[in-house]
């Protein structure tokens, strides 16, 4: 993943060094099964105690945007990344199986 293809966010804290990294490998594996030549927009806020975590997928291809949000990051960061594979993993059986 190059760092021009991906941008993050943080909004209301800042993030450990382990919470960056954890949200880094899943984001990874995002753009991994992302449409190629992708740009992807991470915002992580924190408000009230509740991380809310949003991913804007933009390719030539098709847009996808997700959205989960959990006490945790690290609980909140795999809720995003299931609900953002299931869209694009959705977009591939559509584009595929025609």
């Amino acid at each position: 993943m190059l760092s021009e293809d991906v941008k993050i966010d943080y909004s209301g804290f800042e993030p450990s060094h382990d919470v960056r990294s954890r949200l880094y490998y899943v984001l990874n594996q995002l753009h991994l099964k992302s449409p190629s030549k992708s740009l992807m927009e991470v915002t992580v806020t924190l408000t009230n105690g509740i991380f809310e975590g949003v991913v804007k997928i933009t390719s030539s291809a098709e847009s996808f945007v997700a959205k989960a949000t959990d006490k945790t990051v690290n609980e909140m960061a795999p809720k995003l990344f299931e609900k953002a594979i299931a869209q694009l993993d959705k977009w591939k059986s559509l584009r595929f199986d025609k």
